[in-house]
């Protein structure tokens, strides 16, 4: 059944929970010194805090997408954000080193049952002509998990210690539980699917990994995750000290003013992967610029804020491919299930990547990271370019007729 009328505070509160999602990830980034410190752990161990969870995701997003599909997409919210509330108060008493970094790889699958199940309803919450819209929204969870991590973290780890920092993601879990509970509406197809686990596992990647509707939002946003975090986290380290700081703030918050920007041009423009197409562009281009002004000793602040726009593009086009290819719940569920699996390889795989060619080169650094980016957004540019094929030009308001598969 297609709705007629799109359900927005639902869906708010399912983008709220996304957020709360990512801050699993960015509670520990945002105070990562405090934390290292308070396990007297060396530099490799507590790198481990962070990406921990994203193993979990890296291994088995697709799978997770097939259990989410048969389980029931409500249910598993439910037993996801009950699940993180009791490992974020474990996280809180600063357990042994092996009971926290167990709990901190659990995490990862109460983020990955989140971050699979969410988009999945915020489609089905959708009325055809908003589902871009809808969807761009949920893909700026992410970087606004951080912005709000940045700010408050340190606060509240000034205030109460680092325990203070679990103790309030764990609240605020459990808050948002009691809002699912009571605001989050059971609606056609996000039941339980018994037939979603038939096929098997192992054929059920087979399939997902063969099929364009499945794998493309995927394969487009591997591209983009395999350097946004570096970009984030390296451009600064090659600006005058002067606005080092300004960048490290307002990159990523630019980023997630392009996601948003992405959902309303895809929603009643052109379809997703012209959006697509557009963003890696002007990252390429934005990239070598940035490489010129440096070469020239000339203050790159707003070069790289533009680049993050366009990086922003990307990400909000990437989540509004899926609902633009298919809007079945199980190939939406799958296919959020690649894109989360492809998506955490390479935010895996691009840190040490960038590193090793500033390591390597030295302060010539930038021109290696130049031509690596360039070569992203190409392969990602061509992957756009194959799911345009699929979608045609149109916006997605009028190329979703249906929820049919």
């Amino acid at each position: 059944m297609t709705l007629t009328r799109t359900r927005w505070v639902p869906i708010g509160l399912l983008v709220v929970v996304g957020i709360a999602a990512g801050m699993q990830f960015a509670k520990v980034a945002a105070v990562f010194l405090p934390v290292a410190a308070a396990f007297d752990a060396p530099d490799t161990v507590a790198a481990l805090f962070v990406s921990a969870p994203a193993i979990v995701g890296m291994v088995l997003g697709l799978t997770a997408s097939v259990l989410a599909a048969r389980i029931g997409f409500r249910r598993v919210i439910v037993a996801c954000l009950a699940i993180g509330a009791v490992l974020s108060l474990v996280q809180s008493f600063l357990p042994p080193l092996p009971i926290f970094l167990g709990a901190r790889v659990l995490e990862g699958v109460a983020h990955l049952g989140l971050v699979i199940s969410c988009p999945v309803l915020i489609i089905l919450l959708s009325a055809p002509r908003h589902v871009s819209l809808a969807m761009s929204l949920w893909g700026a969870f992410f970087g606004l998990a951080f912005a709000f991590a940045g700010w408050l973290a340190p606060i509240v780890e000034q205030a109460g210690g680092v325990g203070a920092v679990f103790l309030g993601h764990a609240i605020l879990l459990a808050v948002l539980l009691g809002a699912v509970l009571l605001v989050l509406p059971h609606v056609p197809g996000e039941q339980p699917n018994r037939d979603a686990h038939a096929e098997g596992f192992f054929r059920a990647h087979v399939d997902a990994y063969r099929s364009p509707r499945q794998f493309l939002p995927g394969a487009v946003f591997i591209f983009h995750t395999l350097m946004y975090v570096p970009l984030v986290t390296f451009v600064p380290l090659f600006a005058d000290a002067s606005i080092a700081g300004v960048l490290l703030v307002w990159m990523p918050l630019v980023s997630i003013i392009g996601t948003i920007v992405a959902g309303f041009v895809g929603q009643y423009t052109t379809t997703p992967p012209v959006v697509l197409i557009v963003g890696y562009a002007g990252v390429a281009v934005l990239v070598i610029a940035t490489w010129a002004l440096l070469a020239g000793e000339i203050p790159i602040l707003l070069v790289p804020l533009a680049l993050m726009f366009f990086s922003g593009l990307i990400q909000g086009a990437a989540f509004g491919l899926i609902p633009s290819l298919s809007t079945d719940p199980t190939v939406t569920s799958r296919a959020n299930g690649v894109l989360t699996q492809l998506g955490n390889l390479g935010s895996t795989v691009g840190p040490p990547l960038f590193a090793s060619l500033i390591a390597g080169t030295g302060a010539a650094g930038f021109v290696p990271i130049m031509w690596l980016v360039v070569a992203l957004c190409v392969g990602g540019g061509i992957t756009s370019v194959i799911a345009l094929r699929l979608t045609g030009a149109r916006p997605l308001r009028s190329s979703v007729p249906d929820r049919a598969h």
